[in-house]
C-alpha cells in the first residue's frame, strides 16, 4: 500500500471515529463521512467497501490497542500482582489516550454482523483469558486471595472501561494518574493480607 493510500485510510478513520462517537454509527452516513472530508461520497469506496467495513477496522484496531502488550506482561517474570497492575494501568491509561476509538468499540460492537463480530471477539475473549490467567496463578501463588476469578476480571474491566464516560484530558489528573488510583482501588479488592 502507498504511502499516500494509507495516510488517506487514516485520515478517513479518524473521521469516522469521531463522527461515530459524536453521532453514532447508525445516524452516520457516507455523505456525512464525505461531507467532513471534502471529499466526494463516491472517493470513499476506493478506499472501503461501505460503513460497516470502516466500522470493523475501527474496532479491530480497538481490539488490538487493548491487547497489544498482555502477552508480553504475562510471560515477564513479574510476579502476580505486578503483571496484573501492570496489565490493568496499561489497559485504562489505553482507554483514556483512546476516548472515540474506545467510547465507539463499546457502544458499536455489537453491529457488525456474526463473522466479523466472532473475530473481533476472539481478540477479546483471549485478552480476558489472559487477564483471568494471571489472577488464577496469584491464587495459586497466594498472592491473591481466592475470588470469582471471571467476575473480579469483568469487574476491573467495567471499572477501568467507564473512564470514557468521564474522563477529561484536560482535567486534574493525567490517565496515569487516573489509572494508578482505579487499579490501587482494584488490587485492593483482590490482593491476600497474609499476616492476618
Amino acid at each position: 500500500m502507498s504511502h499516500r493510500r494509507a495516510a488517506r485510510e487514516e485520515e478517513i478513520l479518524e473521521t469516522a471515529v469521531r463522527l461515530f462517537r459524536e453521532k453514532g454509527f447508525h445516524n452516520t452516513s457516507m455523505q456525512d463521512l464525505a461531507d467532513a472530508l471534502g471529499l466526494q461520497k463516491a472517493s470513499l469506496y476506493y478506499y472501503f467497501s461501505g460503513k460497516e467495513d470502516l466500522l470493523y477496522r475501527l474496532l479491530e484496531r480497538g481490539s488490538r490497542l487493548l491487547s497489544a502488550q498482555i502477552d508480553a506482561i504475562y510471560t515477564s517474570n513479574l510476579p502476580p500482582v505486578e503483571k496484573l497492575r501492570l496489565a490493568l494501568e496499561t489497559h485504562a491509561v489505553t482507554v483514556m489516550e483512546h476516548l472515540d476509538l474506545v467510547s465507539v468499540y463499546l457502544r458499536e460492537y455489537r453491529t457488525l454482523p456474526p463473522e466479523r463480530l466472532r473475530k473481533v471477539l476472539s481478540l477479546r475473549r483471549h485478552y480476558e483469558d489472559i487477564l483471568m490467567r494471571i489472577l488464577e496463578d496469584g491464587i495459586a501463588s497466594g498472592d491473591f486471595r481466592p475470588v470469582n476469578v471471571k467476575m473480579a476480571i469483568l469487574g476491573f474491566l467495567g471499572m477501568l472501561n467507564w473512564t470514557h464516560q468521564w474522563f477529561s484530558p484536560q482535567g486534574a489528573l493525567s490517565a496515569q494518574e487516573v489509572a494508578a488510583i482505579l487499579v490501587d482501588l482494584a488490587l485492593q479488592g483482590v490482593v491476600a493480607h497474609k499476616n492476618e
